[in-house]
């Protein structure tokens, strides 16, 4: 029994030292420009309009089932959110590699950005990947399904960049996530069987059974999506910046 714990152990720490390679290889490809990216990409205020605008797209093809949908994003953020900063962060105690003893003054830090103490699991894997997940399931739209996958990685990445995160602390809090996504899909479709009222009405133009939304339909969101992005760009050319 000791040998099998210390063969665990020397696992544990072997993942660990690797963890530690990765991020300091990540964070070490820095520059002015990138700095200011993922300071912006890692603030959760600037996606507000992309999530008001998946929000004007539900309410305009699933009138019915807005509230629904929304409260299952809801959901999704609340369990994601408090299961990695509540039990996780505090049950581990695993250090940000900004914070990290070992390596924390090898670590290029952006305004002093992951100050705080624990990072294991990510708090942003869990969010954006629960919500990715959820939508992709409502949504059940290839080109949607890219475009908001390509966000939550984008997002996490920008985590490591930052050196707020391990890269084992954006897998196992994308892994968190995606359950916590896929649970809160399952809670919203049990919901909508029990409630007549919010019984799914397809849409007029909808004539694919297994689109719930068509690409037309998703425009507004495709078109917010992208000029979020370039206002990110310009703001990383103009090294506008919020510390």
């Amino acid at each position: 029994m000791d040998a099998f714990i210390q063969l665990i152990y020397s696992i544990i720490d072997w993942f660990d030292q690797l963890d530690k390679s990765i991020i300091l290889e990540i964070n070490s490809h820095y520059n002015d420009y990138f700095d200011v990216f993922m300071m912006w990409v890692s603030d959760k205020w600037i996606w507000v309009p992309m999530y008001c605008s998946i929000l004007y797209v539900i309410a305009r093809t699933k009138k019915i089932e807005v509230v629904m949908i929304a409260l299952g994003v809801v959901l999704t953020v609340v369990l994601c959110d408090q299961v990695s900063a509540s039990i996780f962060k505090p049950l581990f105690h695993r250090f940000r590699p900004a914070q990290d003893p070992d390596i924390g003054q090898l670590c290029h830090v952006v305004c002093g950005y992951g100050d705080s103490l624990y990072g294991f699991v990510s708090s942003h894997a869990a969010n954006t990947f629960g919500v990715a997940v959820f939508l992709t399931l409502v949504f059940r739209n290839k080109l949607f399904e890219v475009f908001i996958l390509l966000w939550a990685l984008i997002n996490c990445y920008s985590r490591m960049y930052l050196a707020a995160h391990y890269l084992g602390d954006i897998v196992c809090g994308a892994i968190l996530g995606a359950l916590l996504g896929w649970f809160s899909y399952w809670v919203y479709k049990k919901m909508v069987i029990l409630l007549p009222r919010f019984h799914y009405i397809q849409h007029k133009n909808n004539s694919r059974a297994n689109v719930d939304f068509p690409t037309v339909e998703i425009l507004p969101f495709f078109w917010t999506y992208i000029v979020t992005f370039a206002f990110i760009a310009l703001c990383s050319t103009k090294h506008i910046i919020f510390c």
